[in-house]
């Protein structure tokens, strides 16, 4: 069943589904070594690559099994990132929130407030009772912001989570509803 385009925003960013007017803004940030590093976004990353991901995300919204957004800076429309809720399927394994921010917009809460509002709307009006998130042990910055969402690790379940360079050390987060409260 499709899912309702939610209008998530705040007063510094606004998160909206990737249109084939994103791919050659997408193509450029994430040529930043760092977000394949950090993501199973692949390096090299092309063009061809952005076309894909967003008719994949145009498709899985159409299904209502992902929900990928663009984030995009609100008074200018600058594409500053990407975020997604991947598995809302549940049967496929748990929902997870995965995430990245151009270079230039890192250091402002971009990915926070992304998180928040990606997370607000999925343990909300689309009903899911928990969330997800791995981060691979060497990324030192998405645990904080994670933890500033809610976020708890886990500390039973850190595992190797794939990676194009080969099964790389990960940790898990956990949110659900009640920990959501608990961090608003």
């Amino acid at each position: 069943m499709p899912l309702d385009v939610p209008d998530l925003a705040d007063d510094v960013i606004r998160l909206r589904p990737p249109t084939l007017a994103d791919v050659d803004a997408i193509t450029a940030a994430v040529q930043d070594p760092a977000i394949p590093r950090f993501t199973r976004i692949p390096s090299p990353y092309t063009r061809d690559d952005a076309v894909a991901w967003v008719d994949s995300a145009t498709a899985a919204w159409q299904r209502g099994d992902q929900a990928g957004f663009v984030i995009v800076d609100r008074a200018t429309e600058v594409l500053v990132g990407g975020i997604g809720v991947h598995q809302l399927d549940t049967r496929a394994g748990p929902p997870f929130v995965g995430y990245w921010v151009d270079a230039a917009a890192r250091g402002r809460g971009v990915a926070t407030r992304a998180v928040r509002l990606v997370v607000g709307w999925a343990l909300g009006p689309v009903g899911l009772t928990q969330l997800t998130a791995w981060v691979y042990a060497d990324n030192t910055v998405s645990p904080r912001v994670l933890e500033r969402v809610g976020f708890r690790r886990d500390p039973g379940a850190s595992e190797l989570l794939a990676h194009a360079a080969g099964a790389r050390p990960a940790f898990t987060f956990r949110l659900d509803r009640a920990d959501l409260a608990r961090a608003s």
